[in-house]
């Protein structure tokens, strides 16, 4: 009763007052926001001004207040903002009905927080107070807080005011308490221009003339629930909506998508999907979704794939739109990855969110372990779930192999902090733990557990204790585990890295003796830490019969009976379902190698996906002779399934980067021709009717392995078909869409500027979003330095036509050609200050030095790191931790070639003279 009086005083009282501003306050020093009050209502006002010249926002905020503690400060966060000078801070008592005087308020740059000192009182526990804000902020083009995005319609260029809060950037666009344990209810008043039509997270409540702008409207939306800053959006735009056509699916949510008027045709897969997967959900979770509307926006500037705002989810363009006739395969499961994934976000991260951004695995590692779950019952074509171990587990375990990974929940304060985290840890490794939780739980137990969770917290923030305690809730007494499920599972989301488990038999006692250490890719390092883990051990020796066993987290190994006649191979980790890495006695990996030589599908594609990347890694690593692995990639002359060939190729390419100036290149490159050439004949260059998803995604590593390679037939058809194009630049059927993007690198990399200004002058006229990045990958597979370099500048000129959301898309693709490779890691080292103004949100700057450092491998980069990592570049940004994983990389980069080079060159001596891999 008392807090609906509050609230009644709080939305109709006016009190007039100045804030006073002598010099002196109290300090506050820490990063994060003290609980001494805490926001329960906003009642935010913003009106963006959307014209050249003037690019500001003139905002008022009112946050009703509940004191928590006794206090004299309260601090909350600001950033880029400028407060009115006249009456534009002021706190009220709500209970009193009176003004509370200030003796001062300063702004904190640093740690971005605005400090208000009251005068002489101390604010009250359980007293509601109202603290009201009236400032003015920027309309900024950084693709961060609420920012403006610009795009041309009928040749005349016009904007659209947009925002990305996530994760520390609300603090741009108002005045507030900006962390997503701090969950409030909003009430939002957008303004606009009469011709604009602005959406917020809620249905619109009304639309009012702005007395003092005849030409604007004042859009209020109804009352949001209680939710985080993070996930508020709000979008001010010309854009055109169209409804789903799902009808059916949308009796309790509105469903549409917006975008620019001339993409709106490129929305309808989109529209069909969006509803599909929203109640796949809501079934799954057996809890609803629980606004009553969906917008789902197209954004021709999106500084990430797509942000899952409460009920207003945004995207870049490449994520959302679709054209059936130009798009590709890839683009589709790329769009339907993303848009799944978000909408997992309106209960994993919206509906419950994480307490800090340390947990922030709790919300990403779901959204992504659940999309695969998804779409493998809503869209079965993609294929999702025979991609898993590639896309997240492998992928994962290279991060995870340094001593400068971390761990899933991971202890953050300060902003640079927040951002470094959202790299491959949470996304990837989360995914893939709790793909191996699910396994030994059993999957009904488990999506009973999420339910409990979900209903448990809705509408509050979690920790991952919480997770563990609606697990353990489960009658879980019948599965007979090692521990309870804390202890097991927080050895996985506690620690940093993963184990290798190995297996050592005794062939004579059919015993093994398996133990686990943790896996490094780097073998001299100083590291006195020795952890141990939880392990849920599978194993088979027929892919028929599957045993099981536990290696304690308490203990480095254990000895087992195994089910194996001494001829007969074993195999350990099931279709990877484990996160770990398994290596084995050479007479076990032998017995395998002669296994899939005769017969390779007596063993999983999973599995034989698994086996190629472990034992690659592992021999890359120095615990494993490389010609174990290399006799055992053989096989590879009968594999024709995806996973299996993109596991090898990733390793691949690593040796390839790493003999690129030496001799040896051409020899390796030879063997790798030799494996794929009959998978290459068979599949073809050509698609076939009815050919699946997986087929496709494998013709395609192979035309662009073979094309790079140098097989003549590749070679020549793509230059071909390409010039075809050149003839005629109209015909967008000169290849099939789904072999665009590697047949344009192909004949790219194989031709001259000519071809190259084809590409560039259809890459600056294509409307079409995937296409446009499918010309920019293409663009960097230039075998001309001069080109390369001229794309990478142009990355960082505003005025070039590449998008400033592209240009880590332009840093990366030429890093990934090897001739661009140490050109991109120099010219980002030269521009570095700007790098850092360029991309000073989110992790973008942290993925980008990720990304063209994987393959440094001389003293010059190791010395042009160090510096850098010392500060000798200036600051840091956001990739603070993927530098001190650069130079951990850099490391290993230069440890491998003084500790495997030579004996890769030898073995590949032997191959090139007898067909063989000589034993070294």
């Amino acid at each position: 009763m008392l807090f609906r009086l509050v609230m009644l005083i709080f939305t109709l009282m006016v009190i007039q007052g100045t804030a006073k501003q002598p010099r002196s306050i109290p300090k506050y020093t820490d990063w994060r926001l003290p609980r001494w009050v805490l926001p329960r209502h906003y009642k935010l006002r913003l009106l963006p001004f959307i014209e050249e010249g003037n690019f500001t926002i003139d905002g008022q905020v009112d946050i009703l207040l509940e004191c928590m503690e006794p206090t004299t400060m309260i601090v909350l966060h600001m950033a880029e903002i400028r407060i009115a000078k006249d009456e534009g801070l002021q706190v009220y008592d709500l209970v009193e009905s009176r003004r509370v005087p200030i003796q001062s308020y300063i702004e904190d740059k640093t740690r971005q927080l605005l400090v208000i000192g009251t005068k002489n009182e101390t604010l009250q526990v359980g007293k509601y107070y109202k603290l009201s804000i009236r400032f003015v902020s920027q309309l900024n083009d950084k693709l961060n807080g609420f920012y403006r995005a610009s795009y041309t319609e009928n040749g005349i260029n016009k904007y659209i005011a947009t925002t990305q809060f996530s994760p520390t950037d609300a603090r741009r666009a108002f005045p507030c308490f900006d962390e997503p344990g701090m969950k409030a209810v909003f009430q939002i008043t957008l303004g606009r221009q009469k011709f604009r039509i602005a959406h917020s997270n809620m249905p619109l409540k009304r639309t009012y003339q702005n007395e003092d702008l005849p030409d604007y409207v004042w859009d209020e939306y109804e009352t949001t629930l209680p939710m985080s800053t993070y996930i508020l959006a709000f979008i001010v735009s010309e854009f055109e909506g169209l409804d789903s056509p799902e009808i059916d699916l949308q009796d309790r949510t509105k469903f549409r998508t917006w975008t620019r008027p001339s993409a709106g045709k490129q929305t309808e897969y989109a529209r069909i999907l969006g509803p599909r997967v929203l109640r796949y959900f809501e079934n799954y979770f057996n809890i609803s979704f629980p606004l009553p509307k969906i917008d789902m926006f197209a954004i021709p500037d999106f500084a990430v794939s797509a942000m899952e705002n409460w009920g207003l989810i945004t995207y870049r363009e490449t994520a959302l739109l679709h054209d059936p006739l130009r798009s590709s395969a890839a683009d589709k499961q790329k769009l339907s990855s993303v848009l799944t994934h978000e909408i997992v976000h309106q209960w994993f991260g919206n509906l419950v969110t994480m307490e800090f951004w340390s947990d922030l695995w709790l919300k990403e590692g779901f959204a992504n372990y659940l999309m695969y779950v998804g779409l493998d019952v809503v869209e079965p074509s993609l294929q999702m779930g025979q991609q898993f171990t590639v896309q997240e587990t492998q992928k994962v375990f290279a991060v995870d192999s340094l001593l400068s990974s971390h761990a899933m929940s991971m202890p953050v304060k300060k902003r640079n902090e927040i951002n470094g985290l959202f790299d491959s840890i949470p996304y990837a490794k989360g995914p893939a733990v709790i793909r191996m939780f699910a396994g030994f739980l059993g999957h009904k137990k488990f999506q009973q557990g999420l339910t409990s969770y979900l209903n448990n917290k809705k509408y509050q923030s979690a920790v991952d204790d919480d997770l563990w305690k609606a697990m353990s809730n489960q009658s879980i007494d019948a599965l007979e585990l090692p521990a309870d499920i804390k202890t097991i599972m927080t050895s996985w989301s506690l620690q940093t890295g993963y184990p290798i488990v190995t297996v050592r038999r005794n062939y004579d006692l059919q015993t093994a003796i398996v133990t686990q250490e943790r896996f490094y890719l780097l073998s001299s390092r100083n590291s006195s830490e020795f952890p141990l883990w939880w392990i849920p051990l599978t194993y088979t020796p027929d892919f028929n019969t599957t045993y099981q066993a536990w290696i304690l987290g308490t203990e480095d190994g254990i000895e087992l009976e195994l089910p194996s006649a001494p001829t007969d191979w074993i195999i350990f980790n099931i279709d990877q379902i484990g996160y770990y890495r398994v290596n084995y006695d050479e007479i076990n990996w032998k017995l395998i190698t002669e296994q899939l030589l005769k017969d390779h599908r007596a063993i999983s594609t999973f599995s034989r996906s698994q086996l190629l990347d472990d034992s690659l890694n592992v021999a890359r690593a120095g615990s494993l002779p490389y010609y174990v692995a290399f006799e055992l990639s053989r096989y590879l002359r009968s594999e024709r399934d995806y996973a299996p060939w993109a596991s090898a190729f990733r390793s691949f390419d690593y040796l390839d980067r790493m003999l690129y100036q030496t001799p040896s290149k051409d020899k390796l490159r030879e063997y790798v021709k030799w494996l794929l050439l009959p998978a290459y004949e068979q599949i073809g260059f050509d698609e076939r009717k009815g050919d699946s998803h997986l087929l496709i995604s494998n013709r395609n590593q192979l035309i662009s392995w073979a094309c790079r390679l140098g097989v003549a037939e590749c070679v020549n058809n793509a230059t071909a078909l390409y010039k075809s194009w050149m003839a005629q630049p109209d015909n967008n059927n000169w290849v099939k869409p789904n072999y665009k993007r590697v047949v344009a690198c192909a004949a790219i990399a194989n031709s001259g500027d000519e071809e190259w200004d084809f590409a560039l002058e259809r890459y600056l006229s294509t409307d079409l979003s995937s296409e446009k990045e499918m010309l920019l990958y293409a663009l960097s597979c230039s075998s001309s330095p001069e080109a390369l370099n001229t794309l990478l500048e142009w990355a960082l000129d505003a005025n070039s036509g590449i998008r400033r959301q592209d240009s880590p898309t332009v840093f990366a693709s030429v890093s990934a050609n090897p001739i661009g490779s140490s050109m991109v890691f120099d010219f980002v080292l030269f521009h570095w200050d700007k790098m850092v103004k360029e991309f000073p949100s989110l992790a973008v700057l942290g993925r980008l030095v990720d990304t063209i450092s994987q393959t440094l491998d001389t003293e010059t980069h190791l010395e042009n790191l160090v510096t850098l990592s010392e500060g000798g570049k200036g600051d840091l940004g956001t990739s603070t931790r993927a530098v001190q994983q650069a130079l951990e990389r850099t490391r290993i980069n230069l440890e491998w070639k003084k500790r495997r080079f030579q004996t890769v060159t030898k073995l590949l001596d032997s191959w090139s003279r007898m067909q063989t891999f000589s034993k070294m």
